[in-house]
């Protein structure tokens, strides 16, 4: 299969699986703005940023470094030599935490406590059991897999909250009960126990896995410096319901998050497996071309969007969140062409030099958010993430030469770049007429520059629709 057509082929399975999530959790959006209050989603919003800060700690990245032997490995054995050494020392891991957690609780009262240690223990296991799936070339049951987890939480979720009228508990109960469905869905489906054998376990395999992953951990740390660490700041300068405010301006970004972790995800496999061959620079290069164009149109198109839709969809509440979701758009922009690039340096192993970015990254981050909150609010956090991961890619740009080269289009860029400002600028000066001219202005824009990508992936629905009646 050509390069390019299994990219294509992979991006649509994962984008119908993280669509169809995505949408299901976009659409819950009225009910948690109008239920709940901005003091109990930003405490939520606070739980789920602390677990993502903890974990890549807890598991020491071993769930990405048995992604990458997996990924390239398809002798049977060694797959079980893998998933074992891997799985024996993540559970190791777990277990430690989790003594060293009962201990500090016996004497700490931190809220919610027992159930966020549950929950941290579940997100680990739950992201290790797909991305074995993902490593062993299981990707239609990874892409189900997500899908099948968010309709299980949604439901749950509904039921605790109207059933039982439940408050924030709720969140933590259908948390959890989603991701431990999906581990023993998982578990049964891959039949995972073929892949666990102690007389395989690997201490030299270990040692391996932790000299690729270890870079990794100050590396995510970083990346949730950059991504996450606003909602502290907010909390300590400004206060919990800002931080509210903060979390859903944060869910229309959400929306191109999906696009990128959709491609990134496709794209990780494809620079990892083709990373060796001779015309590497050549398909990266045209692979993000595409991209850029793919992203940034979308941010324009979105950005227009994101006051009419909030003046329907969000409580009034929560109404001046559409403020924000411009720049953080933009941000969610730049973090995506960081992590393509991330994505090369995984291919040639060289996760040092993710770390070292996303550490100046995080820096430039903290930095700018702290010295501007008291002067501009919210808008520090918001320019602070833009800033911040603009840096980072330009950097990475720079740094990717010894092992890869991406060319830029400089005339797409010069385009694009400013239209992305007018679409941020144009919904506080202009009235509701011309903001949908301007909108409809950019679904043509959409549609112009991507119309390769537009063209392909229809020709390719056509392709497999013609194969699946022939057979």
């Amino acid at each position: 299969m050509a390069k390019g057509e299994k990219l294509a082929k992979d991006t649509m399975l994962y984008g119908i699986a993280t669509f169809g999530s995505k949408v299901l959790v976009f659409f819950m959006l009225p009910v948690y703005t109008h239920y709940f209050t901005t003091e109990e989603y930003g405490t939520w919003d606070i739980v789920l940023t602390t677990s993502s800060l903890l974990a890549p700690f807890i598991s020491f990245e071993l769930v990405s470094a048995v992604y990458r032997w997996l990924i390239v490995e398809r002798d049977k054995q060694q797959q079980i030599k893998i998933i074992t050494s891997g799985t024996i020392a993540l559970v190791r891991n777990l277990l430690c935490f989790t003594i060293l957690a009962f201990i500090c609780l016996a004497f700490i009262s931190i809220p919610y406590g027992m159930l966020t240690l549950l929950l941290i223990n579940v997100v680990i296991i739950n992201s290790y059991m797909q991305q074995c799936a993902r490593g062993l070339g299981f990707n239609i049951l990874f892409a189900l897999l997500g899908l099948l987890q968010t309709t299980i939480h949604i439901l749950l979720i509904l039921l605790f909250l109207f059933g039982f009228h439940m408050r924030i508990e709720a969140f933590f109960y259908a948390y959890i009960l989603a991701n431990m469905a999906a581990i023993l869905l998982a578990w049964i489906l891959m039949r995972f126990h073929r892949f666990l054998s102690l007389q395989t376990y690997s201490k030299s395999l270990i040692k391996s896995f932790l000299a690729y992953a270890i870079p990794i951990i100050p590396g995510a740390i970083s990346w949730w410096v950059m991504n996450a660490s606003d909602r502290f700041i907010i909390v300590r300068f400004l206060g919990i319901d800002f931080n509210g405010l903060y979390a859903v301006a944060n869910q229309i970004p959400a929306i191109l998050i999906m696009i990128s972790t959709v491609f990134n995800l496709a794209w990780k496999d494809s620079a990892i497996v083709y990373f060796n061959e001779s015309d590497k620079d050549n398909y990266y290069t045209n692979v993000f071309q595409h991209f850029f164009r793919l992203l940034a149109t979308s941010v324009i198109c979105i950005t227009l969007l994101t006051k009419p839709i909030f003046s329907i969809f969000i409580s009034e509440k929560f109404i001046e969140s559409w403020q924000y979701t411009g720049l953080l758009l933009v941000g969610t922009m730049f973090s995506a062409f960081s992590l393509f690039w991330s994505a090369g340096f995984h291919g040639a192993k060289k996760t040092n030099v993710i770390f070292i970015t996303s550490i100046i990254g995080a820096i430039v981050n903290i930095l700018i958010h702290i010295l501007f909150i008291h002067f501009i609010g919210l808008y520090a956090a918001a320019w602070s993430t833009v800033i911040a991961f603009f840096i980072t890619w330009i950097i990475r740009v720079h740094t990717c030469r010894p092992y890869f080269t991406i060319r830029l289009n400089r005339k797409d860029m010069l385009i694009l770049f400013p239209l992305l400002f007018v679409a941020i600028l144009a919904p506080y000066f202009v009235g509701t007429g011309e903001l949908g001219l301007l909108t409809g202005l950019s679904i043509i824009l959409f549609l112009a520059y991507n119309k390769p990508i537009i063209i392909g992936v229809t020709k390719l629905l056509v392709h497999r629709f013609k194969d699946s009646r022939d057979t």
